[in-house]
């Protein structure tokens, strides 16, 4: 009993002794505290199918110098660094957000396949991504993570509901594909469109014959007034197809057809063998673009000054996503990931771009892109596609180039 009380004793002893030298000599180290004035913030970029080293130009030269001369104009000692990283498929996407996670770069600006493969990864480390190629209807996610600079799919319907009003149409028939994508576009245009939907015909994703549907659509259109009355057709590259086979439905060749950036430029596409018979409906389709104007002017004569190409629309998106996170950096003077989450859209609305301004929905995405207007006209008996108009995503309204 005796050995039992100085075996207690004797633990007490050892474990005050321990206690008193953890206090005391062992000091718990509090995290380092990152200041924000004086840093230099590293952005990461992640190139997939374009030409890195057109991409690598487009940040070192002549984004991170502009931005870095503002912030210093402006006052402050922050600096930002842009690094430009490869990946080669969406695999090693993934891997290269990893990468900059484990060098401290926190923001990331990606494709599409970043969105998709690295969501999880990047809202499980508390990090951002500003997306200038994500496009996915389905992939509004309410969350502070994700911005989406480049307007969704299924956003093209407001800007076709756009084009209709312009166009005088208040009645339409809708040929669409039976997909996630054509479903996704039409929701979006019907919760938008003031007018009467006449018919609107589904088919599956696979078809290249449409007769059953021409024909329903000829029903729906030759029993009305057709002043008025438009086609809507949601589709890809069977659109040829069926321009093809509409020459045997005079109701449907009768009225003016519209479209998506599916069905724009298929004079260039490799997809469809002809274009023939596009000019008869015009197919007057949308393409969200660039804001035209000066500052697009310059970013584009700098750009091919640097590469000797033209930018792609993808350019202005990735100039402005650029933008938009330094000066929601130097705004917020903060890198704690809801204040910037919090700061992004106010900055964005007010921030004017090559592409516009930059307003946000509930989700992060994109809500006010311009969008160019394709039609199909005939030119010295060739049949091409050109630019007819623009919808500004700042008011609505359309310039019409013919």
């Amino acid at each position: 009993m005796i050995l039992g009380k100085s075996l207690v004793a004797v633990f007490w002893v050892v474990f005050l002794a321990g206690f008193v030298y953890v206090v005391v000599f062992q000091q718990v180290e509090e995290p380092e505290h990152v200041l924000f004035n004086g840093s230099v913030i590293g952005i990461g970029y992640i190139e997939m199918w374009d030409n890195y080293s057109r991409c690598a130009a487009l940040f070192d030269e002549i984004i991170e110098p502009e931005v870095n001369r503002y912030a210093e104009e402006m006052g402050s000692d922050v600096r930002f660094d842009y690094m430009v990283v490869h990946a080669d498929d969406s695999g090693s996407s993934l891997e290269r957000v990893q990468e900059f996670n484990h060098v401290g770069v926190r923001y990331v600006i990606g494709t599409n396949c970043v969105a998709c493969t690295s969501y999880s990864y990047i809202e499980y480390n508390d990090m951002m991504l500003v997306s200038s190629r994500s496009r996915q209807p389905d992939f509004n996610i309410v969350d502070e993570h994700m911005f989406r600079i480049c307007p969704h799919d299924g956003d093209q319907g407001n800007a076709i509901v756009r084009v209709l009003e312009a166009r005088n149409i208040s009645r339409v028939c809708v040929l669409r594909r039976g997909d996630g994508w054509g479903d996704a576009v039409f929701k979006v245009f019907s919760e938008e469109f003031g007018g009467e939907v006449l018919v609107d015909v589904r088919y599956a994703a696979e078809s290249v014959e449409f007769s059953d549907e021409l024909t329903r659509i000829e029903g729906a259109i030759s029993g009305v007034d057709s002043s008025g009355v438009g086609l809507l057709v949601l589709s890809f590259a069977e659109v040829e197809e069926i321009v093809a086979q509409a020459s045997g439905y005079p109701s449907v060749l009768g009225v003016s057809w519209f479209g998506t950036d599916a069905t724009a430029n298929l004079d260039e596409s490799q997809y469809v063998d002809s274009i023939e018979g596009f000019e008869q409906v015009g197919l007057y389709s949308v393409a969200h673009t660039i804001e035209h104007g000066e500052k697009w002017d310059w970013l584009a004569s700098s750009y091919m000054n640097l590469t000797g190409v033209y930018p792609v629309t993808r350019v202005g998106y990735d100039y402005d996503a650029a933008w938009l996170y330094a000066l929601t950096l130097l705004e917020a003077e903060s890198f704690d990931r809801s204040v910037l989450a919090e700061t992004m859209p106010r900055v964005g609305a007010g921030y004017r771009g090559v592409t516009g301004f930059v307003r946000f929905d509930a989700a992060g995405d994109r809500v006010n892109a311009c969008y160019d207007v394709w039609g199909y006209v005939e030119e010295n008996g060739v049949t091409v596609c050109r630019r007819v108009g623009f919808v500004d995503g700042f008011d609505g309204s359309i310039v019409w180039l013919e």
